[in-house]
């Protein structure tokens, strides 16, 4: 086998593996949650501290909760 049979094939595996896994983001494979129902008249506000209020949004989104909606440490 030849330098140019091993990286064609190398090359065959990688586009395999990307298109793939490009497929399962697309049709949403492995994505359980869904995004909380906003109500056309509710403010983002409004809804962003109904979700972070929700402990099994906060379990479900732990770290969009640490980074949006915990209280930084006062010292």
């Amino acid at each position: 086998m030849t330098a140019r049979d091993v990286s064609v094939r190398l090359a065959a595996i990688i586009v395999m593996a990307t298109l793939s896994l490009a497929g399962c983001s697309w049709l949403g494979i492995g994505s359980d949650s869904k995004p909380p129902a906003a109500s056309d008249n509710a403010s983002s506000d409004e809804i962003l501290k109904r979700n972070c209020a929700d402990p099994k949004w906060k379990e479900q989104n732990l770290g969009l909760w640490y980074s949006v909606c915990r209280q930084s440490l006062r010292w």
